[in-house]
């Protein structure tokens, strides 16, 4: 099945934002007041999108990211989504994030427990935050199956692992099929987008 069948996608460069909102050319996402400004302009994006949405936040053409704009711009913009009362159903992949940037990222995602999936320049996907052993677990179970049944995960898992599955389908790196009993790992979705 095609992953148009579930979900939409959108790409959003977060240095053309950058640019876009100043007048003096910058490369450089510093300051909580700019990292609150970009992330408006994202959740703006976002909200003119027919859900759901794979969302790909692109940082490539970014120089430098600070622990305030890593919070501002990453962290609340996830931690909105993850939320039951968030405004749509979004999913969300970072792009094109440098070593530099994944030690504030890293930090802050840490920070407000919660998790991420960064796509490198290969292509393949790694989950960021603070993920448990037994997350680990599921995490690598849900990227090489791909597509599992929830009968598949809970013989597959004692229960510690079903609760770490559950926090993965909670923190938005596992999409459920809307009506359905199926779990895709994001991972097989960014495969399913590039095709």
């Amino acid at each position: 099945m095609s992953f148009e069948k579930w979900m939409s996608h959108i790409s959003i460069e977060v240095g053309s934002i950058l640019q876009e909102l100043s007048p003096i050319p910058n490369a450089h996402l510093v300051t909580r007041t700019t990292g609150r400004a970009v992330r408006a302009v994202i959740e703006d994006r976002l909200c003119n999108i027919q859900a759901p949405v794979l969302s790909y936040i692109d940082f490539s053409e970014i120089g430098v990211m600070d622990f305030s704009c890593a919070d501002e711009v990453v962290a609340r913009l996830l931690v909105r989504f993850v939320d039951t009362s968030r405004p749509r159903e979004i999913f969300f992949i970072l792009k094109g994030l440098s070593p530099s940037h994944l030690e504030p990222l890293s930090e802050v995602l840490q920070r407000q427990k919660i998790l991420a999936i960064h796509q490198n320049s290969s292509g393949s996907v790694e989950l960021l935050g603070s993920v448990s052993p037994a997350e680990s677990k599921v995490w690598d179970f849900m990227e090489n199956n791909r597509v599992v049944s929830k009968k598949e995960i809970t013989s597959a898992f004692v229960e510690e692992d079903q609760r770490a599955w559950a926090r993965l389908v909670h923190q938005r790196v596992i999409f459920q099929e809307i009506n359905e009993d199926r779990y895709h790992s994001l991972g097989s979705l960014v495969g399913d987008a590039g095709k």
